[in-house]
């Protein structure tokens, strides 16, 4: 396996693995890939895109970097594999290579949200996240 950064022409393939996975319970997004696209797209020219290529594109992780006040923090924002490589260490692969950069790029702490039935807490567990106890997530639909 080989992570690279995306490149424009990955983006519409991002898109459909995104919306395959997203789909899915507990997320059960409902988006069509033109909205889908034009989040990719904003990604693409103001964060960064690292996918996970096999043969063909297998994973990808969509992340910003902030500063806070404590410094610089990765937030991730989207983390996807395909169905039929999950559980088969891509997606640890991709948080590695995340962690590492993070080191490299003297980032201390990586932050993210995702539903509180997801499978995928087991994952990050495994990984050494915790759930951060001290924040919430709040939202407002105008």
């Amino acid at each position: 396996m080989k992570i690279r950064r995306a490149k424009n022409s990955d983006l519409k393939e991002i898109g459909k693995l995104m919306l395959e996975e997203f789909s899915k319970p507990p997320f059960n997004e409902k988006e069509k890939l033109n909205s889908v696209l034009k989040s990719l797209e904003f990604y693409f020219k103001n964060a960064k895109i690292y996918v996970a290529v096999e043969k063909d594109l297998v994973g990808v992780v969509v992340f910003q970097i902030e500063q806070w006040w404590e410094g610089r923090v990765v937030i991730i924002q989207d983390l996807a594999i395909k169905k039929e490589f999950q559980k088969k260490n891509f997606g640890k692969e991709l948080m590695n290579f995340l962690e590492n950069f993070s080191r490299e790029n003297n980032i201390r702490k990586i932050t993210f949200q995702t539903h509180k039935k997801s499978s995928a807490i087991k994952f990050y567990k495994k990984l050494g996240y915790k759930i951060n106890k001290n924040r919430i997530s709040m939202e407002k639909s105008l």
